[in-house]
């Protein structure tokens, strides 16, 4: 084999191997195309996830206010617990009075006040029998009329009397 074959021979072999890593460099432009775009994706997908963890920070921190409102809320209902219970205790001593003020005053009606009634009533009945039935002064009401009358006309006569001696 002359200098020149071998020399194509080699030229042949270096271009079969030129054309297998083009071939080679091409796959790896493909390959590295499609981890750009699958870096694209990654990168995508991360976007949404930050903007995911900032919308559930905003929901964190809404929820946060809405306990503080709501531990504000209680311990407001826990004074209104408070003073109803001081307002109870109140009302439970007013309510104490009241029924021992109950047992006295139920005590001076049988005790003082009944018996005086009592008497008035028999005082009132004894009144009653010894007192002129209505027609009975009616009738000497107009017996004290007449009476009246009777004696201005005699007071008159008397007067004239005197006058005529």
């Amino acid at each position: 084999m002359t200098n020149e074959e071998k020399i194509l021979e080699m030229l042949a072999s270096i271009q079969t191997d030129m054309n297998g890593m083009k071939a080679d460099m091409n796959g790896m432009k493909a390959d590295m195309n499609g981890m750009k775009a699958d870096i694209n994706g990654m990168q995508a997908d991360m976007n949404g996830m930050k903007a995911d963890i900032n919308g559930m920070k905003a929901d964190i921190n809404g929820m946060k206010a809405d306990i503080n409102g709501m531990k504000t809320d209680m311990n407001g209902m826990k004074a209104d617990m408070n003073g109803m219970k001081a307002d109870i205790g109140e009302l439970k001593a007013d309510v104490s009075n009241l029924k021992t003020e109950a047992i006295k005053t139920n005590l001076r009606i049988e005790n003082e006040i009944i018996p005086k009634l009592k008497v008035l009533a028999e005082g009132h009945a004894m009144l009653s029998e010894t007192l002129a039935p209505k027609s009975k002064v009616d009738e000497l009401q107009s017996d004290v009329e007449l009476l009246k009358i009777v004696v201005k006309n005699l007071n008159s006569e008397v007067q004239q009397l005197k006058k005529a001696q």
